[in-house]
């Protein structure tokens, strides 16, 4: 279980790989979230191309959506982009209360390439 994060003018690029726990996504969360770079985030890019599996639980995701929808209260400009395996039925079900549980554009990408496209970041 890994996780990098890079910080880059307006937007955090965070790539997990390994194994990932929902209480590694939390923490990093939380890590961003209390950065005080927060508030002038325009986007956030989440990579998860590199990861074997992802155990996660419904308590957990929905613990993860409540921190994003408090965070949106804060700076509600910031677009999301993840990247997933879009057959992992974790992480659609992860996007999908994401996406509906906060005023943030949330989507889903199964590259990099179109998730830069997207967010209009330079690789």
């Amino acid at each position: 279980m890994s996780h990098t994060l890079n910080w880059e003018g307006n937007g955090v690029y965070w790539k997990y790989s390994g194994d990932v726990t929902g209480a590694e996504i939390l923490s990093a969360s939380t890590e961003i979230y209390g950065d005080p770079r927060f508030d002038i985030l325009k986007y956030k890019l989440v990579d998860f191309s590199d990861v074997t599996s992802i155990t996660i639980s419904e308590e957990e995701i929905k613990l993860i959506t409540f921190q994003h929808a408090a965070a949106a209260q804060s700076n509600p400009r910031i677009k999301n982009a993840i990247i997933i395996n879009k057959n992992d039925e974790r992480a659609k079900l992860f996007v999908h209360y994401l996406s509906t549980n906060s005023n943030w554009e949330v989507a889903a990408f199964s590259s990099l390439e179109e998730a830069n496209q997207w967010l209009g970041r330079k690789s």
